[in-house]
């Protein structure tokens, strides 16, 4: 059995640091936070994107793009099933049992149960390559869906805005375009252009493994722009933070898993399995965001859901990766998946 390393080890406390960290900037240094965030997590994005797409061969790309079974689940989960999951979660919750309860008067659950279904509308299209190759997942296939969800959402979310809330709204293509661009194309062509010049050095392994101890740092960087930006707002509504966190996280765990077990009953194998999962669970917050402010400004707790989104998703996505890479052990240690 492999033994954890000190950096795995104290990980969950360098993220808890990060955060405290952000919430402090965000308390006393709230003229930055604007700043910050609009320069900040574009860069934190690609140092965490960028070592993943050193990994990935323009073979590996080209064949993810033909495999058409692993393509075809992807969609299915994605459009068919977790928006509606989503909501359904969101109404259990919200509705059903902390406005049942008293917790939260009508008017309000109805607003944050709206910031949930826009939550839920679209996949995510930029840090869920980051949870895939944490995990060990088919880096590859992940590509290859985020080019599929980029194209695709511009027209299924409208339509899953108005089945679920009533509401019409229209995509900006360029909000998309710009995502895809800075998160997707850049990290791919410089990690392509990195393979190219140095995969044959001797030094390329130590490189890499270089550019992982980058990852983490830009993932930690991350954290603590976005609790700097968004914190102090969020701040003024601490109950809401613990209720959206149950809900995130609950669906973020039921979403994933499906993906997951429904791929391994479909003979994919650990890596092609963890791909598909991610990409069922991430959502596409900027998206939500983007749809609350433009639809649903006079309301501003669907507002106000929407913006805690970001803040519950590094925390929350990096359980996942946590149990992904527990349960990777657990196949090296019995052997039972050749192929994870």
């Amino acid at each position: 059995m492999k033994k954890i390393n000190l950096k795995t080890a104290l990980f969950p406390i360098f993220v808890l640091i990060s955060i405290m960290l952000g919430l402090i900037l965000s308390m006393n240094m709230k003229d930055y936070s604007n700043s910050i965030s609009k320069f900040g997590i574009p860069i934190g994005l690609f140092f965490m994107i960028y070592p993943a797409m050193t990994k990935i061969k323009i073979e590996e790309i080209k064949s993810s793009f033909r495999d058409r079974k692993s393509i075809l689940v992807m969609l299915i989960l994605n459009y068919g099933v977790a928006p509606f999951l989503v909501a359904g979660v969101g109404y259990f919750f919200i509705i059903f049992l902390f406005h049942g309860a008293g917790i939260l008067t009508t008017q309000l659950s109805s607003q944050i149960f709206v910031g949930i279904i826009l939550l839920g509308v679209a996949p995510c299209i930029a840090m869920v390559i980051v949870w895939t190759d944490l995990s060990k997942g088919n880096l590859a296939l992940g590509v290859s869906f985020v080019a599929w969800n980029s194209i695709i959402q511009v027209i299924s979310t409208p339509v899953l805005v108005y089945l679920l809330a009533r509401t019409s709204v229209t995509i900006n293509p360029l909000l998309i375009l710009e995502s895809v661009l800075l998160y997707l194309l850049l990290p791919l062509i410089a990690g392509i252009l990195t393979r190219k010049f140095i995969q044959d050095k001797s030094y390329f392994k130590a490189f890499l493994k270089m550019l992982g101890n980058v990852q983490t740092i830009a993932l930690l960087f991350t954290i603590v722009v976005i609790f700097w930006g968004e914190g102090s707002g969020i701040l003024g509504y601490p109950s809401l933070i613990w209720m959206i966190g149950i809900v995130m996280l609950t669906f973020y765990f039921i979403l994933f898993h499906i993906g997951y077990f429904v791929s391994r009953k479909l003979n994919f194998n650990y890596p092609d399995s963890t791909a598909i999962g991610f990409s069922v669970s991430a959502r596409d917050f900027e998206i939500s965001i983007a749809i609350a402010i433009s639809a649903f400004s006079i309301y501003p707790f669907v507002v106000i859901t929407t913006a805690i989104g970001p803040l519950l998703e590094i925390p929350l996505m990096l359980i996942l990766v946590w149990i992904q890479l527990n349960r990777k052990r657990h196949f090296e240690t019995r052997g039972s998946d050749k192929n994870g």
